[in-house]
């Protein structure tokens, strides 16, 4: 495919799916974690916890891979994306309300747990105190589409793209 056309074919996956599986690693030990996500452009941007499994690796090791998909029930159906790339955290909920905004956009329900943590409780609102914004910058996507054949796999290169 071509690069313009994969390009465009990545960004609309990315902007319909909703969570990723991020891979992190700490002296050898691997983790995975499920996100929640908005892209702008191909960055992605996740709130988690630093104090979470994931964002205590985060603060050791910023290189991660990660996976975007659905479940599907048979192999011919799978795509999805396969990236690899560094996240840096973006500072909390006040710092960054354009992406406050963007998942609010993505995500309505979100909403209420930025504007009214206390409401859905004190657990809940602890949490929401100690949230940060990350984001990841992919250097390298893979587009999967088992659709125009098994294992068929596209690769695109962003370290060139800002």
């Amino acid at each position: 495919m071509e690069e313009a056309a994969l390009k465009k074919r990545i960004l609309q996956y990315l902007a319909s799916h909703h969570t990723l599986s991020l891979a992190t690693v700490h002296d050898g030990e691997p983790h995975s974690a499920t996100v929640f996500y908005v892209n702008i452009g191909f960055k992605l941007y996740f709130l988690s916890s630093p104090a979470s499994r994931h964002g205590i690796n985060l603060s050791r090791l910023v290189q991660v891979s990660a996976t975007i998909n659905e479940d599907y029930a048979t192999w011919r159906l799978i795509k999805g994306i396969q990236l690899e790339g560094t996240v840096t955290k973006m500072g909390g909920l006040w710092e960054n309300g354009h992406l406050a905004i963007a998942f609010t956009k993505k995500f309505p329900d979100v909403a209420e747990f930025f504007s009214s943590p206390r409401q859905l409780g004190e657990k809940i609102m602890a949490k929401v105190k100690g949230v940060e914004f990350y984001e990841l910058s992919p250097t390298r996507l893979f587009y999967i589409d088992n659709e125009l054949g098994f294992g068929h796999r596209e690769e695109l290169l962003l370290c060139k793209i800002e």
